[in-house]
């Protein structure tokens, strides 16, 4: 008989402890309750042939590792006639010739999802990657192909990724990430970033699915739009506030550097006027302080050239602004014209350019308005998620097993996580 408490400790149904070796790791031996069994093919009640030990690896207690010593019974039917002479019991707790239990293969899939490296899990179990990795895999793949998880999407956003930085022997390889914009959470990749990519993973999705998408969010780039059209061209195509703005900044960190080398002849340094204002620049002139307004006009009045073309294009970076200061449409509409006629009075090459763009892509800006701001923010939080995700991995190969940490990282599975209680929610005072 095992020992109460300690069956209670290691918690697995169907099993007694009757021996524990305590050192650098917690050796525990167990047995399974099962006194009479009755041969899986005459029925005949089983008589004990011999005992085996299986060695695994279980959830660790406390900061110990729990290594369990299975002592499994072989039973032999008594029935001569049958065809069925010996066979060793089995275990939904531990597999045949398994090396951990099935709580520790849940454990491992689990904080794979929490963001731990399978490598640091692998070494903390004491098994090799590639177990832990297939751990992931069974208990991965079934949570990640729920048909519920991805049920119920209406608003779609859709941005880029990098997978594999360029080096000698290829370029920078991309993936196109799908994200679900009311909950936040990723709902599928797919290698390389044009239209017919989208289209791909498009065409895979039911048609109910399908119509019920009525807003897409999506950065100004027209294979996504050529592509997302041949299957959602009824959606509502929004090009946000974070991208519009982030093309302006570009733009005007282009003129700042290109009038920093044609004025001082080199590249930004610690001490030149326009480098020192770099950021206040890209900066929301309403939310600068008055020593950083001043700042900035003595900056441009010392760095920039006599066709103040930093200058230019900061106006031109503001006014596009403006035009989501509004969420009228029709006001908005009208502060983008005045934006066009604002650049086309300046001489500045990167300013002409940003309007083209703007004016090519100006019903999906205008959509903004009209969907009450939907934006492609969720998008660019799930893309920091994948970016610490590839840090944390030092980098991946393995497009699939990539996906598959990113979705359990990020697809919206819920892990039943405790948040932490405040012990204290003030200071204590000091005593006199």
């Amino acid at each position: 008989m095992g020992d109460d408490r300690a069956d209670l400790l290691i918690g697995l149904e169907g099993f007694v402890v009757v021996g524990v070796v305590v050192g650098a790791e917690l050796e525990v031996t167990v047995e399974t309750t099962a006194a009479r069994v009755g041969c899986p093919s005459c029925g005949v009640v089983a008589a004990l042939h011999d005992r085996r030990e299986h060695v695994v690896r279980d959830m660790a207690i406390g900061d110990r590792p729990v290594v369990l010593v299975w002592r499994k019974r072989v039973w032999r039917c008594r029935d001569r006639l049958c065809e069925r002479v010996t066979w060793s019991e089995r275990s939904a707790q531990i597999r045949p010739k398994a090396t951990l239990t099935e709580r520790a293969r849940r454990d491992i899939c689990r904080r794979t999802g929490l963001l731990v490296p399978v490598a640091k899990l692998a070494s903390e179990y004491g098994v090799s990657w590639d177990t832990a990795m297939r751990a992931v895999r069974d208990y991965g793949r079934p949570l990640i192909d729920d048909p519920a998880r991805t049920a119920a999407v209406r608003a779609l956003g859709v941005d880029e990724t990098s997978f594999l930085l360029a080096n000698r022997d290829h370029h920078t390889t991309y993936l196109t990430g799908f994200v679900d914009l009311e909950r936040g959470y990723l709902l599928d990749i797919v290698a390389g970033r044009s239209g017919d990519d989208v289209a791909y993973w498009l065409a895979q999705q039911p048609r109910a699915w399908l119509s019920r998408i009525g807003e897409v969010a999506l950065d100004p780039h027209r294979g996504y739009a050529n592509g997302l059209l041949r299957y959602l061209a009824d959606a509502v195509f929004v090009l946000d506030h974070f991208h519009a703005i982030k093309l302006a900044n570009a733009m005007l960190d282009d003129v700042r550097r290109r009038v920093q080398n044609d004025t001082l002849g080199h590249r930004g340094r610690k001490h030149d006027p326009l480098f020192g204002i770099r950021r206040l620049l890209c900066q929301a002139a309403d939310t600068l302080s008055d020593r950083q307004s001043v700042q900035l006009r003595a900056r441009l009045d010392a760095g920039d050239n006599h066709r103040d073309e930093v200058r230019s294009a900061w106006f031109a970076k503001e006014a596009l602004r403006a035009v989501y200061t509004t969420t009228d449409r029709t006001e908005a509409s009208a502060l983008l014209a005045e934006f066009y006629d604002e650049v086309n009075e300046w001489d500045v090459p990167e300013a002409r350019r940003l309007a083209r763009t703007i004016r090519a892509w100006e019903p999906e800006l205008l959509n903004w308005h009209t969907t009450g701001g939907t934006s492609n923010g969720p998008t660019e939080a799930i893309n920091l998620l994948i970016e610490k995700i590839r840090r944390l991995g030092h980098g991946y190969r393995n497009i699939d097993n990539y996906r598959l940490r990113l979705l359990l990282a990020a697809g919206g599975i819920n892990w039943h996580t405790r948040p932490t209680a405040r012990l204290r929610t003030h200071q204590p005072r000091l005593a006199a």
